[in-house]
């Protein structure tokens, strides 16, 4: 049910009243009855008070704005004015665009966040210009789609509802509270009540906005109408620690879930515990992130292969089947780079501010440099980089559609960099990205500035300087990065300085600092590998958090990469004998080059995983069997409590491999006399992508660190399933063994 105006519309009257006399902005933006409902552990310097420093970063946020800003406000707006008989200069986009405005609001949200960062007073004026003028064509209802009223969904609805609510948020103007407020009457006039899965497609992103402009304004409609967006189905089962997938068989209809806006819609529920304070919504998100490390990214920080989210046991195939013998560079990838960023981005930054917790900006710091910061150019077509490719055959960075979906994450993304940099609270600054910029954070007793000098990644070191004014007491802490395991040298002002630096925390110093105390960072950055979350093959090579691609491939170099002893160079492991160069971090080497995965430029073909070296292959008859087993499809298969297979093998590694099934089994592990546990096969196999087939589900169980020697696995059949298991099936398919031990 709609409210009355007076209840829903109290901004627009606060704006009549003050027209006359002093300035209805400044009035308005002193009146905002902003709440806060959850207290945040630590506060982002939210687009203001972070200048970025010259840097390959920056280099792309120079980029992005000028190649929107060259982008004639006519041709963004024609359809809008078409749609309402209007004179109507300018050019169609196309493309994605010219269904829909698809990207208008996520434009209007990225110039607004820009403006906030920058300070560039022309980056304010293209937002209020084309807010304000797309406002001229919204009809009475509060229609305002670009075409006809087909065009709009909730999808466009959650987009604009951003747009407005940042340019509110971050300009300080109220008109685009009037605006929401229309197009959102509209919106709750013409959304059904019934089956929300029903809806048009991703309409559980739309809370995380709706929630902030209750938050902002204070108006109880938007959380309402927030409330009816929740995903709860999804969401309960990560609050409880449950398989998502086992939610499939009630909600087929959706084949499998789409990577990119389930991954978004973790920032619904972020901002529903911001809303509430419910404890329940703060786990989701929590769990969620935990689920997606161990078993949906890549070491770039990208998920989502063909746009889903993939079920257990099956992230190895996307690398080696995504692609194979596919031609075809534009359609298939294993990450929606720009917007898979910007969700990844997001839910991170949400985690932090509510934990206070520093391992949730290791993502932040992956899609930094292997994300969003690895897109190549734009061209004045609009066409982007759509996807990241990571397949083991060799792969290029995929371009799309004209004006797709991920031109308006773009400019959002890098409008946001600055806000990724720097957290604070009372009494600390924290530093979570190693970024050449500079931070400026007002406290009672006087300004603390701070500037970060570093090449990193490209070099290993970083100078933290002090260049406040004055002597001040407080607490510098920095994030320890998972791939550091720990090992940071710390000195303050040339003289080493003991700090606990703990994988995953904050690193802290506690004094009072001076003008000009410096504090310089040295990490170990030795190249090494890293096999895809929990299994043990195939393998991405890696500095630091960047991922390192082979360009080209010498007919003679080894196929794999090596599991013994460190990496150091990947010049120590290609087994070439003529002379390093080593440029930056480059490691070249006649026909093969290592290069960051963000140099790699359009049209470049490379290898970013490898299966790891010494890979043998055992199929079901190398097992020796008791009891009562049957061959189906070179699968050995037996659902007899007692039924056992036992192979024999000499590595350092070994990966056990079978099928999932909704009849799947249990059975007992032992490893050279030990029991190593309970292995349960029972999966859901009704999901599927439009590409990639998800419903033949790969079950593995795996040993790694071996001491040299020979070895013994055996499989014991319990005959009994999980209490989700339609049967007690066990499937074994076969073996795959390496040398050597892990990295």
């Amino acid at each position: 049910m709609v409210g009355t105006p007076a209840l829903r519309r109290p901004f627009v009257s606060i704006v009549k009243k003050t027209a006359e006399g002093s300035s209805p902005y400044l009035f308005l933006y002193a009146m905002k009855p902003k709440l806060t409902i959850v207290q945040d552990v630590l506060e982002p310097f939210q687009c203001e008070g972070v200048e970025l420093l010259p840097s390959r970063i920056a280099d792309q946020v120079e980029a992005v704005k000028t190649f929107y800003m060259g982008l004639h406000p006519n041709d963004i707006l024609r359809g809008f004015r078409a749609r309402k008989g209007e004179w109507t200069p300018g050019r169609e986009l196309g493309g994605a665009y010219s269904e829909s405005g698809l990207c208008f609001g996520q434009w209007l949200s990225g110039f607004a966040r820009l403006f906030k960062a920058t300070g560039d007073p022309q980056l304010g004026e293209r937002a209020l210009y084309l807010m304000r003028e797309w406002g001229k064509t919204i009809d009475e209802d509060g229609f305002y789609g670009y075409g006809d009223k087909h065009s709009v969904n909730q999808y466009i609805y959650d987009k604009y509802v951003c747009g407005l609510v940042d340019i509110y948020e971050f300009m300080d103007c109220p008109e685009a509270l009037e605006l929401l407020d229309r197009i959102t009457s509209y919106m709750e006039a013409t959304c059904i009540d019934g089956d929300k899965t029903d809806l048009d497609h991703e309409w559980y992103t739309v809370a995380e906005n709706l929630y902030r402009a209750y938050l902002l304004s204070g108006e109880q409609r938007y959380f309402d109408f927030a409330k009816r967006f929740e995903y709860t189905e999804f969401w309960d089962a990560f609050a409880e620690k449950q398989d998502p997938f086992g939610i499939l068989p009630e909600a087929e209809k959706r084949e499998g879930f789409h990577a990119y806006s389930h991954v978004n819609t973790f920032s619904s529920a972020a901002m529903a515990y911001a809303a509430t304070g419910e404890q329940r919504y703060l786990d989701t998100v929590e769990n969620a992130y935990d689920w997606l490390k161990a078993t949906q990214i890549y070491a770039t920080g990208g998920y989502g292969p063909e746009e889903n989210l993939v079920v257990p046991d099956g992230m190895p195939e996307t690398v080696l089947e995504i692609k194979h013998n596919d031609s075809d560079v534009d359609l298939r990838f294993h990450f929606e780079t720009s917007c898979g960023s910007w969700a990844g981005f997001k839910m991170s930054k949400y985690l932090m501010r509510f934990t206070g917790k520093a391992h949730y900006g290791d993502w932040i710091e992956r899609l930094i440099y292997n994300g969003v910061g690895a897109l190549t150019e734009m061209n004045d077509y609009g066409m982007i980089m759509y996807g990241s490719n990571y397949s083991v055959f060799g792969a290029q960075k995929s371009r799309s559609t004209i004006w797709f979906c991920c031109q308006g994450s773009i400019l959002q993304n890098v409008g946001d960099y600055s806000s990724l940099i720097y957290f604070k609270d009372s009494q600390h600054l924290y530093v979570n990205l190693f970024l050449p910029s500079r931070v400026s954070w007002q406290r009672p007793e006087g300004v603390v500035l701070l500037e970060q000098q570093t090449c990193f990644p490209e070099a290993n070191t970083m100078r933290l300087r002090i260049d406040s004014p004055q002597p001040l007491i407080f607490g510098l802490r920095f994030r320890v990065p998972s791939w550091t395991g720990g090992k940071i040298a710390v000195a303050l002002n040339g003289e080493t300085c003991e700090v606990a630096t703990v994988v995953g925390e904050w690193a802290s110093i506690e004094r009072e600092w001076y003008p000009g105390d410096e504090v310089r960072l040295s990490f170990d950055m030795t190249v090494r590998g890293e096999p895809l979350a929990g299994y043990l093959s195939p393998v991405a090579v890696m500095s630091g958090p960047v991922v390192l691609a082979k360009a080209a491939v010498r007919p003679d170099a080894p196929a794999g990469v090596p599991a013994e002893g460190p990496l150091r160079y990947p010049a120590d492991w290609l087994d070439i004998t003529n002379e390093v160069t080593i440029n930056r971090f480059r490691q070249l080497h006649h026909d093969t080059e290592w290069r960051p995965y963000y140099d790699m430029k359009s049209g470049e073909f490379y290898q970013l995983y490898h299966t790891r070296q010494g890979e043998q292959s055992f199929y079901p008859d190398a097992f020796e069997y008791s009891g009562d087993w049957t061959i189906d499809d070179r699968c050995r298969k037996s659902d007899r409590a007692g039924a056992s297979c036992t192979i024999r093998f000499e590595g350092g590694a070994i990966c056990l491999e079978g099928l999932r099934g909704e009849d799947g089994g249990q059975a007992e592990v032992i490893l050279d006399g030990e029991p190593m546990g309970v292995i349960d096969q029972f999966g859901y196999t009704r999901a599927a992508m439009p590409r990639y087939d998800q419903r033949s589900v790969p079950f593995r169980w795996s040993a790694d660190d071996l001491s040299p020697g020979v070895h013994t696995l055996t499989v014991i059949a319990k005959g009994s399933g999980s209490s989700d298991s339609s049967r007690c099936k066990l499937r074994i398919t076969g073996a795959k063994v390496y040398a050597g031990r892990k990295y």
